[in-house]
């Protein structure tokens, strides 16, 4: 092999890498190669841990968009602050949680300091993105400040705003027009660098066209570095610290100035939850399969569903757990789901299933006992009714319609 094709064979690699990205247990990822064909992605166990695993993205023209969406990562009620939530978007289950909970009279700073959210100088939960967390702590101060009555309203008008399908599709929109002229040219770079390159080289050798191909490439990613600097200022103008270090990077490395995109979307959505997102870009089963999963989830955790056994802490839970709920089924019935069939009891295996879980819908059969994957939950016998459909629509997609 010579030093050249060991060149491009090195800049495949870590073109491989750029595809690879880290997304946080909590958070799902949505993917698309074409833009109007999606699918919900999870943090993997295979390349992952605790806190998150990878995501790959698509690594060929015309690149794909990614985004990501994050259930709200701490519960709240009018008296305290808990980092921990019971339910869980990923089928492995809830990211790591400290479950450290604050009435609100006790807090004296809040803060975002990058990826981290810092009360009274502490960590108290880490986000995946820097303006993330930077909204995070502005909500935080938002109902630390208020009265008890006023922590309520904002508390439940912060969870609506997670399943605000319309800004969902207008920000998507707004994200198109933007990034047109990005996509454009990255989807350039990469065909100039992994095929006109090597066949330039082929053809009139190295020596002689290596000016010119550094001059090509080096206008190539400074106008996406330029291009992105724009798009970053418009949809994250406070983020100036991140701007830059992209700006640089993306000059400095053509394999990441071709995923630049992927930098811009990846954070557009990440404060809606990921079953809002899967009501405007998924097909109409896969948002109704996430959405009977989640249902399940809010209705049955599973244990322990608090890691502390103060009140405080559980009349925390406990309240933040019946809000997501009120604002997820007044969501789901907008979108024309019954909440009511979605925990219907899935239909026996065969006649020596007496039990399910109600949860993960794994049977038993015992008629008693309880789930060991789901943390010791009771199983709950079958009924002699068989299951209600599940409530098909004739829904379409947000996206579609908004063109």
């Amino acid at each position: 092999m010579s030093d050249l094709q060991l060149l491009f064979l090195v800049l495949a690699l870590l073109y491989g890498w750029e595809c690879a990205c880290w997304i946080n247990r909590g958070s799902v990822a949505f993917r698309s190669w074409w833009g109007w064909h999606w699918k919900a992605a999870h943090p993997g166990t295979l390349l992952g841990n605790q806190r998150g695993g990878f995501v790959f993205v698509h690594p060929l023209p015309p690149l794909g968009t990614v985004f990501t969406g994050t259930q709200f990562p701490l519960s709240q009620s009018p008296d305290a602050v808990l980092a921990c939530v019971a339910t869980s978007v990923n089928p492995t289950g809830r990211p790591v949680q400290n479950g450290n909970c604050f009435a609100w009279s006790e807090i004296k700073s809040l803060e975002a300091r990058g990826k981290k959210v810092l009360l009274n100088g502490e960590p108290l939960f880490k986000a995946s993105a820097p303006g993330f967390a930077a909204k995070m702590a502005q909500t935080l101060r938002q109902v630390r400040d208020g009265t008890k009555t006023e922590r309520e309203k904002l508390i439940r008008q912060t969870l609506n705003q997670g399943f605000d399908t319309l800004q969902i599709t207008q920000q998507w929109q707004e994200f198109k027009r933007q990034t047109s002229s990005l996509r454009l040219v990255t989807n350039a770079l990469f065909i100039y660098l992994f095929a006109v390159s090597p066949l330039i080289i082929w053809r009139f050798g190295f020596q002689r066209t290596w000016p010119f191909l550094l001059a090509v490439l080096l206008a190539l990613t400074f106008a996406i570095a330029m291009l992105f600097r724009r798009g970053h200022k418009k949809f994250y103008p406070d983020a100036e610290d991140e701007r830059f270090t992209h700006f640089l990077i993306i000059f400095l490395s053509p394999v990441t100035a071709i995923r630049a995109c992927d930098a811009l979307s990846r954070p557009l959505l990440e404060a809606y939850h990921p079953l809002a997102l899967a009501n405007v870009f998924c097909p109409t089963e896969r948002f109704e399969a996430m959405a009977r999963s989640y249902w399940r989830e809010i209705l049955c955790p599973a244990l322990p569903i608090c890691p502390r056994e103060d009140r405080l802490a559980l009349e925390t839970e406990r309240y933040w757990r019946a809000v997501l709920q009120d604002a997820a089924g007044q969501f789901l019935k907008r979108s024309g789901i019954d909440t009511d069939a979605l925990n219907q009891p899935p239909l026996p295996a065969d006649d020596t299933c007496l039990s399910y879980c109600p949860r993960c819908l794994a049977q038993f059969t015992a008629r008693e006992g309880i789930c060991v994957d789901c943390g010791g939950l009771a199983l709950a016998p079958f009924a002699t009714a068989g299951p209600a459909s599940f409530g098909q629509t004739n829904r379409r997609s947000r996206l579609e319609s908004a063109g």
